[in-house]
C-alpha cells in the first residue's frame, strides 16, 4: 500500500509525539518525584510545638513506601494523615518548646505510577518557645502584645498599632499569621478583619465589612480557610448595633469571602474549626443548638444547647467540649458536656454537681480539661474559679480559691505544662481585669499583665 503525502506526514507526527511522551517520561524518571512544598517552610524561624510537618508531593504517592521511611531525630513517635499528595506527621505528644528536630524521608520513596524520589529531603525546625499574646489596654483602645516566656527579663512586644483598637483575634495554626476584627473609628461600629504576621509585619486589610461588623475569626487545621462571624448594624433609638449573626468564610489563598450557607437566613455566630480535617463548630440561635458541620461532606450534626457558646475541640477534633443548661436538684446550672464524633454520643464531662462550669480548655494531649467553675453562692461573692480534671471527668482539682476573684479565657500552653487565663477582681467596680499564669499541677502562678484581656498562647 502506498502512502500519499498526508499519511506520510500523520505517521511523521505520530512518531513524533511517540517520543516526545518517551522523552517525557524518561526525563521524569531522571527527574523523580519531588516534595514540592513543606510547614514548615526552609528557613522558618519557628514551627509551632503541636503542629507537626507537612510533605506536600508533586504527584499522589504509594502510602507505605513514604511512611516506612519517615524518621525524626529527636527520636518522637507520631501519626501520619494524608490529604490527597500531602502528608501530614503529627507529633503525639508535644514538641519541645526550642528545641531543633529534623524530619528526614529518605529516598526511594516512589508514587502511585512508580517515580521515585531520588534524593534524601530533611526538614530542620526549631520549635517556637512558650509565647503568651493578649490585647492590652482593656480600659482603652486595645492592641496586641506578645510576651515570650523563656526570657527572664523580657517585656510585652506590641504585634498591632491600631488608632481605634482590637476587638478579637485568632492566631494561624503554624503561628505566623493572626487575623484580628478592628474598629474603623471611634464613633463607627463598624468591624473589618486584617491580618498581620505575628512578628507585626506585612498588615493587611482582608475583609472590609460595611455597615456591618465582622468579628470571632477562627482558622481551618491547614490554614487555608478563615470562618468568622458578620452581622449587620441595624440602627435602632442610641445608635447602630450588631444584628444577627451569620457564618462566612475566607479562602486565604484565593483571598476571597463568600456566606457558608446560601440560605441568608441560615444564622450562626461563634464559628470555631476544629484543629484537624475541616469539622466547624458554630452556635445556631433558630436551632438553640451547637451545629457541627463537616465542609467536606456536607454531613451536620445539632447539638442541643441554650448559652450560645459553641465549644472547644480537643487537639485531634474528635471531641467537643460545650455548656448546657442542666436542671439539678431545685435548679438549673451550666454543666460541661462532651461530643463524641466518631460515637455519636453525648455524655456530661464531670459529675453533676450544683456549680456553674464553663471557660473550658483542653490539654494538648486530650487527656486533662482545665474549666471556670462557679460554687452556689451561698451568701456574698462567688467568683468562677479555674479547675483541673482528667477527660473523663476524674481528678477534679481547684488550682484557684479565691472567691474574691473571677477567672475566664483559659488557656493550656503547646507543651501542656501551663496554663493562662485571664482574671477580674469582683469587690471593685475600678478593677480591670489581669493575665495570669499558673502551672499546670498548681505549684506555681504568676501575673503577667495587669489591664490587660483575651490571652492565648502563640502555637
Amino acid at each position: 500500500m502506498r502512502l500519499d503525502r498526508m499519511d506520510r506526514a500523520a505517521l511523521s507526527t505520530a512518531a513524533a509525539l511517540i517520543v516526545l511522551t518517551l522523552l517525557v517520561f524518561w526525563r521524569g524518571d531522571r527527574v523523580g518525584v519531588q516534595v514540592v512544598r513543606t510547614v514548615p517552610e526552609a528557613g522558618a524561624r519557628f514551627a509551632a510545638a503541636q503542629q507537626g510537618v507537612q510533605l506536600v508531593f508533586s504527584e499522589p504517592m504509594d502510602h507505605s513506601s513514604v511512611e516506612e521511611r519517615l524518621r525524626i531525630e529527636p527520636l518522637v513517635s507520631g501519626s501520619v494523615r494524608w490529604s490527597g499528595t500531602m502528608l501530614h506527621w503529627r507529633p503525639a505528644q508535644p514538641l519541645v518548646p526550642g528545641r531543633v528536630y529534623t524530619l528526614t524521608l529518605a529516598a526511594g520513596a516512589h508514587s502511585a505510577r512508580g517515580r521515585r524520589l531520588l534524593n534524601d529531603v530533611q526538614v530542620p525546625f526549631r520549635v517556637a518557645p512558650l509565647r503568651v499574646v493578649w490585647l492590652a489596654p482593656a480600659d482603652g483602645n486595645a492592641n496586641l502584645y506578645v510576651l515570650d516566656l523563656s526570657q527572664a527579663d523580657a517585656t510585652p512586644v506590641p504585634i498591632t498599632n491600631e488608632p481605634f483598637g482590637v476587638y478579637d483575634y485568632a492566631i494561624s495554626p503554624d503561628g505566623t499569621r493572626i487575623v484580628y476584627s478592628v474598629n474603623r473609628e471611634a464613633t463607627n461600629p463598624e468591624r473589618d478583619l486584617w491580618l498581620i504576621n505575628a512578628d507585626g509585619t506585612e498588615r493587611a486589610l482582608l475583609v472590609r465589612c460595611d455597615n456591618e461588623v465582622c468579628q470571632a475569626p477562627t482558622w481551618s487545621s491547614d490554614g487555608a480557610l478563615i470562618a468568622f462571624e458578620r452581622r449587620p448594624l441595624i440602627a435602632g433609638a442610641i445608635g447602630r448595633a450588631p444584628g444577627p449573626g451569620r457564618i462566612w468564610i475566607y479562602d486565604v489563598q484565593a483571598q476571597q469571602a463568600a456566606p457558608l450557607f446560601a440560605d441568608s437566613q441560615r444564622l450562626g455566630s461563634l464559628p470555631r474549626f476544629a484543629p484537624a480535617e475541616r469539622w466547624l463548630a458554630f452556635y445556631d440561635p433558630l436551632q438553640n443548638a451547637v451545629a457541627v458541620l463537616d465542609l467536606l461532606g456536607n454531613a451536620q450534626r445539632l447539638l442541643p444547647s441554650a448559652l450560645g457558646d459553641s465549644g472547644a475541640w480537643s487537639s485531634d477534633g474528635r471531641r467537643l467540649l460545650y455548656p448546657d443548661l442542666v436542671a439539678l436538684d431545685d435548679g438549673q446550672f451550666v454543666q460541661l458536656l462532651t461530643f463524641d464524633l466518631e460515637t455519636e454520643t453525648i455524655t456530661p464531662t464531670l459529675p453533676l454537681t450544683r456549680a456553674n462550669l464553663g471557660s473550658a480548655a483542653w490539654s494538648p494531649l486530650g487527656d486533662w480539661i482545665a474549666f471556670g467553675y462557679q460554687p452556689s453562692p451561698a451568701g456574698g461573692i462567688a467568683g468562677v474559679q479555674v479547675w483541673r480534671a482528667r477527660a473523663d471527668g476524674s481528678a477534679a482539682t481547684p488550682l484557684t480559691q479565691d472567691a474574691n476573684y473571677s477567672y475566664g479565657a483559659i488557656s493550656w500552653s503547646p507543651d501542656g505544662v501551663w496554663i493562662v487565663a485571664q482574671r477580674f477582681y469582683l469587690p471593685s467596680i475600678e478593677a480591670r481585669p489581669e493575665v495570669w499564669l499558673f502551672r499546670a499541677d498548681g505549684s506555681e502562678r504568676r501575673l503577667l499583665a495587669q489591664n490587660a484581656t483575651q490571652p492565648a498562647w502563640m502555637p
